[in-house]
C-alpha cells in the first residue's frame, strides 16, 4: 500500500485550493455575492477532488492486483473497469469514523460556515478564509488516503486474498493504537478501521 501517488494528488489539490480561496479575499462584500463566490469555490474544488480520488483509487487497486500476481497490463485494465466514478461516489457516501462526517455533507456545512464567517466580519475576512482553507486541505487529504486504503482492500478481495498483515511506520511518531496493530494478521473481513486521522499504516498480502 503506497501513498506516494496520493501525496502527489494532495499537493495539487492544495495548490488549487490556495488559489481558489485567495480569490475570495478580493470579492465584492455583499451577502449574495459572498454566497455565490463561496459556493463556486467549493463546487470547483469538489469536482477536481473527485477526479483525483478516481485516479488515486485506480492506482492503488492496480498495485494491489500486481502484488497478488496480476500483470501490470491486466491490473491497469481491471482498475479502469472496476474503479469507476460510481465507486468514488460510494466512497464519499461512507461515513468516515475518524473525521466523523460524510464527504458531501461536510462540504455543504463548510460552504455555509465559510460564507457566514466571512459575512460576520469584513475586517477579519482573511483569517476566516485561511481557516476554511486549512479545514478543506484536511478533508481532501483524509479522503485521498481513504481512496488508497479502500481501493487496496477491494483489489485484494478481487484477487482472492484471504489474509493481510498490518504494518506501522515503526518510528517515534507511531501512535499506541498503530503500534499495537503492527505485524498482526487479519482476515479480509476483519481488517480494523484506521484508528486516527490520516493514518499511514499499510497492508500487505499474508501468504500461506
Amino acid at each position: 500500500m503506497n501513498f506516494d501517488y496520493a501525496d502527489h494528488a494532495i499537493k495539487d489539490m492544495n495548490r488549487r485550493a490556495a488559489r481558489a480561496f485567495n480569490g475570495l479575499r478580493t470579492m465584492k462584500f455583499d451577502e449574495l455575492n459572498v454566497l455565490r463566490s463561496v459556493s463556486k469555490v467549493y463546487d470547483e474544488l469538489v469536482k477536481r477532488a473527485k477526479k483525483w480520488f478516481l485516479l488515486i483509487a485506480r492506482d492503488a487497486y492496480a498495485a494491489a492486483l500486481m502484488e497478488a500476481g496480476f500483470t501490470e497490463k491486466k491490473a491497469e485494465q481491471k482498475a479502469e473497469d472496476d474503479i469507476t466514478e460510481d465507486w468514488v461516489l460510494d466512497m464519499l457516501e461512507d461515513y468516515d469514523g475518524v473525521a466523523m462526517y460524510k464527504f458531501e455533507t461536510e462540504v455543504e456545512r463548510k460552504k455555509q460556515r465559510t460564507a457566514e464567517a466571512i459575512l460576520a466580519t469584513e475586517t477579519d475576512r482573511n483569517r476566516q478564509i485561511d481557516k476554511s482553507l486549512r479545514l478543506w486541505v484536511q478533508q481532501v487529504a483524509q479522503f485521498a488516503d481513504n481512496a488508497v486504503t479502500y481501493a487496496t482492500i477491494d483489489g485484494y478481495i478481487e484477487a482472492g486474498v484471504k489474509h493481510v498483515r498490518w504494518h506501522s511506520q515503526e518510528d517515534s511518531k507511531v501512535c499506541p493504537e498503530c503500534d499495537e496493530l503492527d505485524g498482526k494478521v487479519f482476515s479480509m473481513d476483519d481488517i480494523p478501521d484506521r484508528p486516527h486521522f490520516r493514518c499511514r499504516c499499510w497492508l500487505t498480502i499474508e501468504k500461506g
